[in-house]
């Protein structure tokens, strides 16, 4: 399971050219992966109104089941970060001229169509390249990164839920204890 860390991701993100035609959007798209743990099928298939709502981010994105893996919707709360990178992506939009109504694909190619898949991991496979990262980055390292990250701070059950993992052992992956975690267990146990 590839995990990139906060300083790889800093890294990965400072590669992106901002000033290329799609690096304001190529950034903001990276972003939201690294907030929200989304799919990359998931991303790709949010709409403007999935994520954007009378001029402003929702606080939260529900993804529709059609979109979603075994097609099972669940609701992401989006923080300041990843509501920043919906506002981010939008504005792209719109500056460019592409359609940003309700019903627009979130991420959009240069013909103005959705993004496909392929192509979103080609463009973080070409950022890791640029970065010179020795870590193999790809949109679903975001995805276990994410969990990673909030295993070590929340219930699993919660995780659980923000990833749409259907079974708990599917999640129990991202309990990652170190060596330190497992001496400081065992030495709370009583003397006999």
């Amino acid at each position: 399971m590839r995990i990139l860390t906060p300083s790889t991701t800093r890294q990965l993100l400072a590669a992106i050219p901002q000033k290329s035609p799609f690096g304001a959007r190529d950034h903001a798209a990276i972003r939201l992966f690294a907030q929200t743990g989304l799919r990359v099928g998931e991303m790709v298939g949010l709409n403007v109104s999935d994520v954007f709502h009378q001029e402003k981010p929702r606080h939260q994105v529900d993804l529709p089941a059609a979109i979603c893996k075994g097609h099972h919707s669940r609701c992401i709360p989006l923080n300041e970060c990843a509501r920043q990178a919906v506002q981010d992506l939008v504005d792209f939009l719109k500056m460019r001229g592409f359609q940003a109504n309700p019903d627009s694909p979130l991420l959009q190619d240069r013909r103005h169509r959705r993004l496909p898949v392929r192509e979103v991991q080609r463009l973080v496979q070409g950022y890791r390249v640029q970065a010179g990262l020795d870590v193999r980055a790809t949109p679903h390292a975001f995805r276990h990164s994410f969990a990673s990250q909030l295993a070590s701070k929340v219930s699993l059950r919660i995780v659980q839920q923000l990833l749409g993992h259907r079974f708990l052992a599917s999640t129990e992956v991202y309990l990652h204890n170190q060596p330190g975690q497992l001496a400081q267990a065992v030495a709370t146990l009583p003397a006999f």
